[in-house]
Order: structure tokens, then C-alpha cells, then sequence
């Protein structure tokens, strides 16, 4: 049987295929935990799987430090945010702090088609660049 199992902070969803909802306490300690409970005497055939605990520690910034690579030249996008902002031209509106320090960005050459294609190569220098720029921003924790 099918099944598709959201895993929250809170709850542990799973909905099978026939309809039937079981709503489980979710295991922050061991996610999987919740999600056995959940399908415990199912017999699983596929499986679907999301979450929205690592979305909500990225919100909350409980998480670890992290480093956003990109394409070069869209390192900002995060900040500048889009265009749908409460206060759109006011200069003096308050922001929230990005989800990732200005410091913590990367910025790397290449592009992709929305096709999947490489329409613009990396390059083996750019590749190096990219490493050692990751390996300072390790070091600098």
C-alpha cells in the first residue's frame, strides 16, 4: 500500500492510500521512530516522506551555521527578498535578518538551462576557488 507520512515537531501524520489518517506523536530525538509507529502492521509498498522539522529550525535558527552556495551574482537574492515585501519603498522599514549571515554566502560560476542542461561550465579554477573559499569559511567557526 501506498503510503505519505509528514513529520512535524509536533505530530507524525501518515495517510494511506484508502484514506485512513493515523496521527502519531512525533520523536524530535528519532524521527523514524514516529513514522514505524505510524505505519506499524501497514503493508508498505512505497513510502512518500516530507517534513517540516528541518524548515522550521532553519526559521526558529536552531540549526547549525550555515554556508548558501549559489550562482555567482545571486548571493544577495536572500536579503533583497522579493518583490512582495509589507513595506515595498520604504527605506526605513524593518527587516528580518536573513536566514543566512552575508558572510556565509558563495557565490559560484555556472548555470543551469530549465531543462537540467549546463548552459554555462564551472571550470576546474572556479572549482578550486569554490573549495578553498569553503575550507576558510570551516576554519573561520
Amino acid at each position: 500500500m501506498r503510503v505519505g507520512v509528514d513529520t512535524g515537531g509536533t505530530f507524525t501524520d501518515v495517510v494511506f492510500a484508502d484514506g485512513t489518517i493515523r496521527k502519531v506523536l512525533s520523536t524530535p530525538s528519532r524521527p523514524s521512530d514516529a513514522v514505524a509507529h505510524g505505519i506499524v502492521e501497514a503493508n508498505v509498498t512505497e513510502l512518500c516522506h516530507g517534513t517540516t522539522v528541518a524548515t522550521n529550525a532553519l526559521l526558529q535558527r536552531t540549526l547549525a551555521r550555515v554556508t548558501l552556495v549559489t550562482n555567482a551574482g545571486l548571493e544577495d537574492v536572500i536579503e533583497i527578498a522579493r518583490q512582495d515585501r509589507p513595506h515595498l519603498y520604504d527605506p526605513f522599514a524593518d527587516r528580518p535578518e536573513p536566514l543566512v549571515e552575508r558572510t556565509h554566502r558563495l557565490g559560484v560560476v555556472g548555470r543551469l538551462g530549465a531543462d537540467g542542461v549546463q548552459r554555462v561550465g564551472h571550470g576546474a579554477s572556479s572549482g578550486m576557488a569554490f573549495d578553498k573559499a569553503l575550507r576558510n569559511h570551516a576554519a573561520c567557526e
